[in-house]
């Protein structure tokens, strides 16, 4: 299978960083939500918690670019000389490497293996690890690529 261009593959790259942290932020406005609900705070204090929600995608944003080029080029170009290009592929690589990622900077800042909210966050990193991996393969490659 073969990528659209030059272009597109440029293109690719933000538009996934751009997807992941939106689904980064919209995780942060949905633990802000709740938090304020199960509190026992007034339903008029949510917004006071969603000023992080554009500060997490910017954050999100920039951290899923870098990891992009510096694990998910290399990754893309091995995946590519062994004809695994699928959108499934793309989707899985997103899942398995953002979770990882997670996993090991939770690790490198010494997180205690015992406590399990850390690692359920780190294993939650797979869902805008998909979200940028299946963003990738559709601009890259186009829509009928699949």
């Amino acid at each position: 299978m073969k990528v659209k261009g030059f272009v597109a593959v440029a293109l690719a790259y933000p538009a996934a960083a751009i997807a992941a942290g939106f689904v980064v932020m919209t995780g942060f406005i949905f633990v802000a939500v709740l938090s304020t609900l199960t509190s026992g705070l007034a339903a008029s204090e949510i917004g006071r918690g969603l000023w992080i929600a554009p500060v997490a995608w910017i954050y999100a944003m920039v951290v899923y670019l870098v990891g992009l080029l510096v694990i998910g080029t290399p990754v893309w170009l091995i995946m590519a000389r062994q004809s695994r290009d699928a959108r499934r592929h793309a989707v899985l690589a997103g899942a398995i490497l953002s979770a990882l990622a997670g996993a090991i900077i939770l690790f490198l800042l010494g997180e205690p293996p015992v406590a399990w909210e850390p690692w359920a966050f780190a294993a939650s990193l797979a869902i805008p690890g998909a979200v940028a991996g299946w963003t990738l393969h559709r601009v890259a490659y186009g829509k009928a690529a699949a």
